[in-house]
């Protein structure tokens, strides 16, 4: 698992922006808009100052892997 950026943060908001148009659209783009929304979740934690969050986010991502 790669450190998480502000910048990969941003770029996973603007896409989660996107797709959510899609979504609306057309429901077959739901299961990407639910990934993305745990990749900014981990993304968040990962930034954030709290190792339970941290631990928790690396958790989840081992246990899709």
């Amino acid at each position: 698992m790669k450190p998480a950026t502000t910048t990969e943060l941003e770029r996973l908001r603007r896409a989660h922006a996107k797709v959510a148009k899609l979504v609306v659209a057309d429901s077959v783009y739901a299961p990407i808009f639910a990934r993305l929304e745990a990749e900014i979740a981990d993304a968040e934690a990962m930034l954030s100052g709290d190792i339970i969050a941290r631990a928790r986010a690396i958790a989840r991502q081992s246990a899709s892997a």
